[in-house]
């Protein structure tokens, strides 16, 4: 009852966006709405070179899922056009529990693109590489970033790793 499921870190752009989208919106309604998708772009080319996915087109992919997943989550009757993706009058049930769908996480290094991510799409950071180091700054940053864009800081979350250690 108290405790929150996520994901960590998530390579959305490796999946299907309606197949996500109903997968998460599953388990949201299983867990109450504690669910929390927390998602990235990854680094690694050959999961994608793996998936015939362009590992160039990585950062595209993750916001063109999420934004599927945030329209399928949110309308009732859903429809999306896109280059890689086309659907219309899409029913998806069961939606979230969450007003507004799951909560997305953005993981990720605070360079230009993942701000404009978590600007748009994100309730929470999970710091990545130099910003995991100083996490109060780089949510210093975000904050700044989301009042700037017009949304309300007030409650976005930051996670951090704690190093586990192996005592003798």
């Amino acid at each position: 009852e108290n405790i929150r499921l996520m994901t960590g870190i998530l390579l959305a752009g490796l999946r299907r966006p309606a197949t996500l989208a109903k997968a998460t919106a599953t388990l949201d309604v299983l867990s109450q709405g504690r669910l929390d998708l927390g998602v990235g772009v990854g680094w690694q080319r050959e999961e994608y070179e793996a998936n015939g996915i362009p590992h160039e087109r990585r950062g595209d992919r993750l916001d063109q899922t999420l934004e599927i997943c945030q329209l399928l989550w949110r309308e009732e009757i859903a429809a999306h056009s896109s280059a890689e993706v086309n659907f219309t009058k899409i029913h998806m049930q069961p939606k979230p529990v969450q007003p507004g769908g799951v909560p997305i996480w953005i993981g990720g290094s605070l360079h230009t693109a993942a701000m404009r991510r978590i600007v748009r799409f994100g309730s929470g950071w999970i710091p990545w590489g130099p910003d995991a180091a100083d996490p109060a700054a780089g949510l210093a940053k975000i904050r700044s970033a989301l009042d700037a864009a017009g949304r309300d800081s007030r409650g976005f979350e930051v996670t951090a790793y704690l190093p586990a250690v192996k005592n003798d």
